[in-house]
């Protein structure tokens, strides 16, 4: 990667895109007969599907389970669990969710009435005390659940026994005092970015969850090299916008800088064992 690097912008696309790993339909029996665009539709980060998939399998799912897809985008990862596993879900986000153009495109799919849109705030929430089953969330946890108070709030939402599975970007480790600048890709976001001993600490140390996994997913290096060959195989880089080339170029760095696996990605499931005990916090806001 460092030879296509020196040449960046004018690269050999074909090699480049050659030289990267790749994930297919058929590696998660699930996503059989997807093509790899609707495996990536509307889906921020790495993994697309492919990594939804294996969450799911990692929840249980089973229909008729009222699940929460939190800081869910555009809705394509509700769409996909209601659509396969035949589940209830509240597609959550505040900044991408159009309700109505998200509603249609469940409708389209054939689960109008297993998706359920709703724009919103991960810190007001709009739902009842114990009514979700499961709650999955997909590359945007730690741009809010870092907060030590957030994890407490959001389990008043779920009942006992229910499920919670993250999935996002890590570090393998947390970061050095002075980590290498190639490692700082989308800074100062990258900070709230840990490593999945931090996230297992994080949850078990209010006490009323049990983590049940929290690991480096063992594919994280192929969902960053799959997700890159999907933004090539999409995009040349002599047609894109200087700041879509700028990120591609960083991840790409990123990678080359990478050799023994420290940036991966997190699959943290844990459950609900007791309830949150009552806090001031409840009766403050910002």
């Amino acid at each position: 990667m460092e030879s296509f690097l020196k040449q960046w912008p004018r690269v050999d696309r074909a090699a480049l895109i050659a030289s990267l790993q790749t994930l297919g339909p058929e590696s998660r029996p699930v996503l059989k007969n997807l093509s790899r665009a609707e495996i990536y539709r509307d889906i921020h980060g790495q993994g697309g599907l492919f990594f939804v998939a294996d969450m799911a399998d990692e929840l249980g799912l089973k229909p008729g389970m009222r699940v929460l897809d939190l800081a869910c985008g555009g809705g394509t990862t509700a769409v996909f669990l209601a659509k396969r596993y035949g589940v209830q879900v509240w597609a959550v986000d505040k900044n991408e969710m159009d309700e109505g153009k998200l509603a249609q495109r469940a409708q389209d799919a054939g689960v109008g009435g297993l998706v359920v849109p709703v724009k919103a705030e991960a810190h007001a929430l709009p739902f009842a005390m114990e009514f979700f089953d499961a709650v999955f969330c997909l590359n945007s946890y730690f741009y809010f659940g870092t907060d030590d108070l957030y994890l407490p709030y959001l389990l008043k939402f779920v009942k006992m026994g229910a499920k919670i599975c993250v999935g996002s970007p890590c570090y393998r480790d947390e970061l050095p005092s002075n980590p290498r600048p190639e490692l700082l890709v989308e800074f100062p976001d990258c900070l709230a970015v840990h490593s999945p001993a931090w996230w297992r600490r994080h949850f078990e140390k209010i006490g009323i969850v049990l983590v049940l996994k929290s690991v480096c997913h063992p594919q994280s290096r192929i969902f960053w090299e799959d997700w890159l060959r999907q933004w090539l195989e999409t995009r040349d880089p002599a047609d894109m916008s200087p700041g879509e080339r700028e990120g591609l170029l960083a991840f790409l760095q990123l990678l080359a800088a990478d050799a023994d696996g420290f940036v991966s990605h997190l699959l943290l499931v844990a459950e609900k064992s007791a309830p949150p005990a009552p806090s001031p916090s409840q009766y403050y806001s910002a």
